[in-house]
């Protein structure tokens, strides 16, 4: 290991590692799935819903099925906003082989088919605790957690990543950032828009060095990642300056590196 760079943030000291410039590294993170055939696309902010980083579709559909790809899009986290519909359908439509959006009222045998009928499902953003509310209500977080189970690739952005991991910070309660556990299909925590909410660093490194949180990746605006049971098996930056981060706390303080850029 390199030299170590010591930042004081808050009370919590905060240690940046050298940065993971390999492979190996990056599929020796401990943030691999209960289910041996999950995969997750985990995207840290943009997007189609914010018309920006066409990339980031790119990446997702190079890991489903590319042209022949049929994928779903959930917008619980948003209300079910029109807007961010239109533009998945937009966004998507001309480079796969078919889209469709969950009408808010689907569940039971509806849903599983639906479900059945695709080879990814991508998880709008939003509200992180409305979304577990209404998924826990209509048991579609159990009908999600058996799809992923059977190969169908997630994918989400901000409350649409973190919903698969154990927890990570949401202001959804409007008490301010503090932990909210997530469904719990990827071991660890998750973090969005690292660099583009300036008081998410602070309280991130804070919690994870407490022990409120656990170790877990960190996405900027633009950035993604592919987990497997391997690890992080692959990344994209949409952005020339963002990044994905892997935290952890040692002795209690929170250490951070930087993963490899996509070669």
């Amino acid at each position: 290991m390199g030299q170590v760079l010591f930042i004081r943030l808050s009370v919590y000291p905060f240690l940046r590692d050298t940065p993971a410039t390999s492979t190996p590294f990056m599929q020796r993170i401990p943030l691999t799935p209960h289910s041996p055939r999950a995969r997750l696309i985990a995207i840290g902010g943009g997007g189609f819903a914010q018309g920006s980083d066409p990339a980031l579709e790119e990446f997702v559909l190079r890991h489903a099925a590319g042209a022949a790809t049929r994928i779903g899009y959930i917008a619980s986290a948003s209300s079910f906003e029109p807007t961010a519909i239109a533009r998945f359908h937009q966004r998507f439509g001309p480079h796969c082989a078919h889209t469709a959006d969950m009408p808010p009222s689907m569940q039971g045998a509806p849903a599983a088919q639906w479900l059945q009928s695709l080879d990814a499902v991508f998880v709008g953003g939003g509200n992180t605790a409305r979304l577990l509310a209404q998924w826990r209500q209509a048991g579609l977080d159990r009908l999600l957690l058996d799809a992923a189970g059977q190969g169908l690739l997630l994918a989400g952005v901000s409350a649409g990543a973190m919903v698969w991991f154990e927890a990570g910070l949401s202001d959804a309660l409007g008490a301010g950032l503090a932990p909210l556990a997530g469904l719990g299909l990827f071991r660890g925590s998750f973090c969005p828009h690292y660099d583009s909410e300036p008081q998410r660093q602070p309280a991130l490194h804070a919690a994870i060095a407490s022990g409120q949180l656990p170790r877990g990746l960190a996405l900027d605006d633009g950035a993604a990642v592919l987990l497997d049971a391997s690890g992080v098996r692959d990344s994209c930056l949409a952005r020339p300056d963002c990044a994905a981060y892997y935290l952890h706390a040692r002795l209690g303080r929170c250490f951070s590196r930087r993963l490899a850029a996509p070669a």
